[in-house]
């Protein structure tokens, strides 16, 4: 039985909340100078609700309001390519956090860095991706960056 948290565990799940923080900062920020918070929320559910409308008359086959959304199709192509530019940006900057895993690493010299009992030990990868998946969620609610319902 294990009674010490492992420091890794700690170490790890900093780095987490530390990637997470900071990525949606800057989706935030990029919107924010790109195409404007308010504007890019609008757009972002024009567009779903585009899709959705695409979808229900594809569905039900109905050729009068597939012609009337064909017609505002490159209004909608055009919000989109507005909105994607933030988001390439960023993915641009992701792959510096491709670094962390050189340097994790040289400081953690351990094969697991958590135990869930019931489960076993868990790699430090592992253990990254579910504390990144985790503090990604949180942080984007906390920043305010959620999708459109």
């Amino acid at each position: 039985m294990i009674t010490e948290l492992p420091i890794a565990t700690i170490i790890v799940m900093l780095i987490s909340v530390a990637v997470s923080l900071t990525s949606s900062s800057l989706n935030r920020l990029l919107i924010s100078r790109f195409v404007g918070w308010k504007q890019y929320r609008a757009m972002q559910k024009e567009t779903s609700e585009y899709r959705a409308q695409m979808t229900q008359a594809m569905r039900k086959n109905d050729k009068k309001l597939l012609e009337k959304l064909k017609k505002k199709e490159p209004q909608i192509l055009n919000m989109q390519k507005k909105m994607v530019k933030p988001q390439l940006v960023l993915f641009g900057l992701s792959f510096s956090y491709i670094l962390i895993w050189f340097i994790i690493p040289l400081y953690i010299h351990v094969d697991y860095a958590a135990y869930i009992p019931g489960i076993g030990g868990i790699p430090v990868v592992w253990w990254y991706f579910i504390c990144s998946f985790l503090f990604g969620t949180l942080s984007s609610r906390l920043i305010g960056i959620m999708p459109i319902e």
